[in-house]
């Protein structure tokens, strides 16, 4: 409680849906706007952002209007600071932006999973924040697991049955930081500080979030924010891109 007073300004609270059935999510929506209320009184935080997940279409189109039209209003009450969007397509995020402007959509992007790059221009246009989640590939893009068994007994972890951690995919993977080293030891930084920093060089509205739980890891990652890379560099590290395929977690 004392770091929300002390950080008043600079605090929000995101609130997001499931993928539920449209009565599940009609009843949902209508308990989170009186959780809403409830926690800007007990917190007293300005605003908030919430953003709901993406859902199949035939499931949406019923309540996706009203959600969306109801989003506009809680936010010209000053209930809610934005809303957002994850796992959106260009169709949707147009459509739901001419209802109430969007203000960040979250994606999945990294250099090895890279099928939403068409939303790019999109964002550019509208003024949207893009968040890239998993930009390190679910870990691969570090380079710090060279086979299955660096992820000890798995029991926890369930990221050696993923694509990218097969002999084939940490194969193409080290193909692929062969070239990011190369230039990553011009600027002094390791293969997932360049990871990030590739994307936050080629566009200033996109905000990465890798997960972390170390400290010295979470430092590194910060430190990326500080890496300029010449557009000869970015266009190296896209040629290399544009020339390889990944089979990566969560791919189209």
């Amino acid at each position: 409680m004392s770091i929300i007073t002390d950080e008043f300004d600079r605090v929000y609270i995101a609130k997001y849906f499931e993928k539920l059935g449209v009565s599940e999510l009609s009843k949902s929506f209508e308990t989170t706007n009186s959780q809403i209320l409830r926690i800007i009184e007990e917190f007293k935080v300005k605003g908030l952002y919430k953003y709901y997940k993406d859902m199949p279409e035939n499931e949406w189109e019923n309540l996706s209007g009203r959600s969306k039209r109801r989003q506009k209003e809680l936010i010209e009450e000053g209930k809610i600071k934005a809303w957002g969007i994850s796992e959106v397509n260009e169709d949707y995020l147009r459509r739901a932006h001419a209802v109430c402007p969007v203000t960040v959509i979250e994606n999945r992007y990294s250099m090895m999973a890279r099928w939403y790059e068409k939303l790019m221009p999109v964002c550019q246009e509208l003024g949207i924040t893009y968040v890239a989640f998993s930009p390190l590939a679910n870990g691969a893009l570090t380079g710090a697991y060279q086979s299955k068994n660096d992820f000890g007994n798995g029991e926890q972890d369930f990221r050696p049955n993923m694509p990218q951690y097969s002999d084939e995919g940490i194969k193409k993977t080290n193909e692929l930081l062969e070239v990011v080293n190369q230039i990553g030891q011009i600027h002094q930084a390791n293969s997932a500080q360049m990871s990030l920093a590739w994307m936050m060089n080629k566009y200033d509205f996109i905000i990465p979030i890798p997960g972390s739980r170390k400290i010295e890891r979470l430092k590194s990652n910060f430190e990326a924010g500080n890496i300029e890379l010449s557009q000869e560099e970015l266009k190296v590290l896209d040629d290399q891109l544009d020339a390889m395929e990944f089979k990566v977690f969560g791919g189209h």
